[in-house]
């Protein structure tokens, strides 16, 4: 028994029956209703998007008993040979089977030769980037001007890895990835055409696994049919794809961000009890966390979405933007790394791992991992240095924040409703002034990294910094100078200005007194450190080396 396949049994004979490529199919059908037909024509796209099937439809289009026509009859002789992969004017070549430039003149001998029973004799090129440079060279001329009854319809995946000469010579149709509900409409109808019982999430994975592929999307579906013995049933279609509830992968998610480690070690058994392929796990899992920051980002819930409304809701609601990002990122890189690990069951386990490691902000892995190697090469009969040590850095860290505090306030209340008179806005008290203002962002960078350079007749000049240049952005100086106006007891105009290298003033800004602060408290630390007995010890006995490592905005 003889059974076709559905990519061939449902493959379109006409382009009114394409799917997903309206742009090719309504060029190519004008320009042969007006007889305006190239002797060379290039369609480009991914795998089974209908390259090859376009180009049987045009060579029908071309050949057609009624004459050439933007709609073939599809049942005069050349229609039906052409459709059954028989007509002899018709020479379909694999080039990745021909890619010597001896296959090429070969193939050529032919063209100067009338076609046999046709209008045109047609070269289907398929996969013609596979072709050798010296086979294109000998294509070129050929290509460029071919016998009026011959046409050329080349095919490829990769037209970027095609010459230039070749492009230039060639009338190019890029055929798009079919969309998810483009794919799943198609085969609902093909289903409904046999009569076979179907679920609809069931045909959405086929549709979601196909990845922009109607050819891959037939393939998926034959397979599932053959599963599930005659119907396309969610529960097959799962099992078949190694696929997983999106419950599992919800759950899972919920339990990363949530830091609850038990569960995580629950959920991560019951996962490879079902032995699912991991990739495609990963793959949902990104998806997951790309539609959770589309609702953060853009308030944006993705239509036909495998997860609910509720679902995306709740996560959006449980971690920050900035967490989310990096969790997509840490997905993408370990579904980039899985095939490098010793088997996909570790690289999946792994990358859920580095998701529940890390987390976006300050962490004090820095110090503790410090402590942990000072434990590891510390000589037993001396506990007491490791600690001594470990209360220098502190004591560093404690005098460094105190002096910060102390030198600017920054970090104290703001008193939105005190006004400052206009007179007292000097380069003297500026740091008090600053320190009124409700500013965040570029517009409290740019204060940070600026000192006043005038104020007279209600007209505050402020000079900034010149590494403060990149912060002088429209919205950031505007909203400077509304901060200014807004705490002056009476009307002031504010001007900022670039402030001149080669005329540095002596005056700090209040970002270079926090930095004096900051490398003066190093330097002490350092020779704190330096003179410290233990550190003496390891230099001169083992070599060591005092590394210093920034955490934050301290030095450690």
């Amino acid at each position: 028994m003889s059974y076709q396949a559905l990519a061939r049994q449902f493959r379109p004979q006409n382009f009114t029956e394409l799917v997903g490529q309206e742009h090719v199919s309504q060029a190519l059908i004008n320009g042969l209703e007006q007889e305006r037909v190239h002797h060379a024509f290039l369609f480009t796209g991914t795998r089974g998007v209908g390259k090859t099937t376009v180009a049987r439809i045009l060579a029908k289009a071309l050949n057609c008993e009624k004459g050439v026509t933007g709609s073939p009859c599809g049942v005069c002789t050349a229609c039906r040979e052409i459709s059954e992969g028989r007509f002899v004017d018709l020479v379909e070549v694999d080039a990745a089977s021909r890619t010597g430039v001896d296959d090429t003149r070969e193939l050529l001998e032919n063209v100067q030769y009338a076609p046999t029973s046709g209008r045109y004799k047609i070269y289907l090129i398929d996969e013609v980037h596979m072709f050798s440079k010296s086979s294109f060279n000998a294509l070129l001329k050929t290509l460029e001007e071919p016998p009026p009854h011959v046409k050329f319809l080349l095919a490829t995946t990769e037209p970027k890895k095609l010459p230039i000469t070749v492009l230039s010579r060639c009338l190019q149709f890029n055929l798009k990835r079919l969309s998810l509900t483009q794919i799943k409409d198609h085969l609902i109808k093909l289903l409904s055409l046999q009569n076979i019982a179907y679920d609809i999430n069931a045909v959405e994975l086929i549709a979601r696994a196909a990845d922009g592929s109607m050819r891959d999307g037939l393939s998926l579906l034959d397979q599932s049919i053959a599963f599930g013995a005659g119907n396309v049933k969610d529960k097959d279609v799962k099992l078949m794809l190694g696929t997983m509830d999106q419950n599992s992968i919800v759950g899972l998610l919920k339990s990363i961000i949530l830091k609850e480690p038990e569960q995580i070690s629950q959920q991560l058994q019951s996962i490879f009890s079902m032995s699912p392929d991991f990739s495609r796990f990963l793959d949902d899992l990104a998806l997951l966390i790309h539609e959770v920051s589309l609702y953060q980002i853009l308030n944006s819930y993705v239509e036909n979405s495998q997860f609910d409304k509720q679902t995306i809701t709740s996560i959006s609601e449980s971690a920050s933007p900035e967490q989310i990002q990096l969790y997509y990122q840490i997905v993408i890189k370990g579904q980039d790394e899985i095939n490098l690990a010793p088997d996909s069951k570790t690289g999946f386990e792994m990358t859920i791992i580095r998701l529940f490691a890390f987390k976006v902000g300050k962490m004090d892995v820095g110090q503790k991992k410090t402590k942990k190697s000072v434990d590891t090469y510390l000589p037993q009969e001396k506990p007491k240095a490791s600690v001594q040590l470990s209360s220098i850095v502190n004591k560093a860290q404690d005098v460094n924040s105190e002096k910060l505090s102390k030198s600017t306030h920054s970090i104290s209340p703001v008193n939105s409703h005190s006004k400052v008179p206009s007179n007292e806005i000097t380069r003297e008290n500026w740091e008090h002034t600053f320190n009124q203002m409700p500013l965040k962002g570029l517009a409290r960078e740019l204060a940070r990294h600026s000192h006043v350079l005038s104020n007279k007749n209600n007209i505050l000049v402020l000079s900034i910094d010149s590494q403060a240049q990149a912060f002088m952005t429209d919205r950031a100086c505007d909203n400077l100078k509304k901060a200014i106006e807004n705490i002056s007891n009476e009307p002031i105009s504010v001007q900022l200005q670039l402030g001149d290298e080669s005329n540095k003033a002596s005056v700090e800004t209040i970002a270079q007194k926090e930095r004096d602060i900051q490398d003066e408290n190093v330097r002490e630390t350092k020779e704190k450190v330096a003179q410290n007995p233990f550190v003496k010890h390891m230099q001169e006995n083992f070599d060591a080396e005092v590394i210093q490592i920034k955490q934050g905005e301290d030095f450690i």
